[in-house]
C-alpha cells in the first residue's frame, strides 16, 4: 500500500464535510476555496503569508466557513516506508493535519531552517495548484468545484521534533506521498530523521518513541 492510497479516507471525509457544507446554501450563492482581500485590494495574508483560502463563502453577504472534522478520521494502514523514511500514521483530519519530522536528537540550527523551508515550498507549491492534476475522479455532484489546492501551513521546531500543522485544503493525498519522497531526498543530503509521524492532534507534544 502506498502512503497515498492510506490516506485515501482522510480526504475523501474532508471532501465529504466539504459538499455537506455546500449544501446547506443556495445553488446561486457558494463560493468555493476562494481568496479574500483587504481594503486596499491586496490578498489577505495568513500566517504563513500565502493568501488566505476559505473552504466555503456565501456570495449573498461574503460569510465565510471553514470545515473542521468532529473526530479524527482513520487511515487503513499505521506504518510505511517511503524511499529512507520511516512513516508512522495515526488518525486525524485532512484539513489541520500534523506531520512532524522527528530528528535523532536536537537538530542543528541550518538543518531544522532547511527541512522547515521544505516543508513550506511544498504548501506553496500546492497551494498554486501544483498537484491538481493528480486528483482521483469523483463522480459526487458538484465535485469539480472543488480546486485541488492546498489552504496553508504553520511550521515550529519543539526540541527534537519539527512540526508541521498542514490545512491540505482539496490538495489530493498523491501531493503527501510527493512530500515523504522530498523529505527521504533530505534525509540522503541532510540528516537521517528518526521517523516521520502524520496526524494526530496538532496540539499534541509526544516524545519520540
Amino acid at each position: 500500500m502506498t502512503l497515498a492510497e492510506a490516506l485515501e479516507p482522510l480526504y475523501r471525509s474532508y471532501l465529504r464535510r466539504l459538499d455537506e457544507m455546500v449544501a446547506r446554501l443556495p445553488e446561486g450563492a457558494v463560493l468555493t476555496e476562494r481568496t479574500s482581500r483587504n481594503d486596499d485590494g491586496r490578498l489577505a495574508l495568513g500566517e504563513a503569508g500565502l493568501p488566505l483560502r476559505f473552504d466555503v463563502a456565501d456570495a449573498r453577504d461574503g460569510h465565510t466557513w471553514e470545515v473542521h472534522g468532529a473526530h479524527a478520521d482513520e487511515p487503513l494502514a499505521r506504518e510505511l516506508r517511503v524511499g529512507r523514511v520511516e512513516v508512522r500514521i495515526e488518525s486525524g483530519n485532512w484539513e489541520e493535519l500534523p506531520l512532524v519530522c522527528v530528528f535523532d536528537g536536537n537538530p542543528l540550527a541550518e538543518d531544522a531552517e532547511d527541512l522547515a523551508g521544505l516543508l513550506r515550498g511544498f504548501i506553496a507549491f500546492a497551494w498554486y495548484g501544483g498537484f491538481a492534476g493528480v486528483r482521483p475522479v469523483r463522480g459526487a455532484p458538484g465535485a469539480d468545484r472543488w480546486t485541488g489546492r492546498a489552504h496553508g501551513i504553520r511550521v515550529e521546531l519543539r526540541d527534537n521534533e519539527l512540526w508541521a500543522v498542514l490545512d491540505l485544503g482539496t490538495c489530493p493525498p498523491a501531493a503527501m506521498e510527493a512530500l515523504c519522497t522530498a523529505i527521504s531526498g533530505y534525509c540522503e543530503e541532510r540528516v537521517p530523521l528518526a521517523y516521520v509521524r502524520i496526524g494526530g492532534k496538532p496540539e499534541d507534544r509526544q516524545s519520540a518513541r
